[in-house]
């Protein structure tokens, strides 16, 4: 029995360590706003190429480049001439794909009251 529990111990304990051996091609990617209304992509370092393209909520699309990710990407898009919508950048590595959605749209203006002690 003590036999089997170390066997099986030190099966568990080869696969983990056989598991993080493998790297992953799933780019790690980002989506973010700036103060100025442009849409920020940043993707990870990784010694790949990646397609990166934006899409409309119909498919078109509106931007498609391959890039080279040895030194990470940092992107900027000028969303001001862009309908309200939906829009999709992917971010293509071989067969992974990875999606990131962001929407354009009008807020009206708020008016907020603070109180103060």
């Amino acid at each position: 029995m003590k036999n089997t529990l170390i066997l099986m111990l030190g099966l568990v304990a080869g696969t983990a360590s056989f598991a993080q051996t493998i790297s992953s091609k799933t780019p790690e990617a980002s989506v973010s706003v700036t103060k100025d209304q442009k849409v920020k992509l940043m993707v990870a370092r990784s010694e790949a190429t990646a397609a990166v393209t934006l899409r409309d909520a119909d498919g078109h699309v509106l931007y498609r480049d391959n890039v080279d990710l040895r030194n990470g990407m940092r992107q900027l898009f000028n969303i001001a001439e862009l309908a309200n919508g939906i829009y999709q950048i992917a971010i293509a590595v071989g067969k992974d794909t990875v999606v990131k959605t962001f929407v354009v749209g009008e807020q009206p203006a708020q008016k907020s009251v603070a109180i103060r002690s």
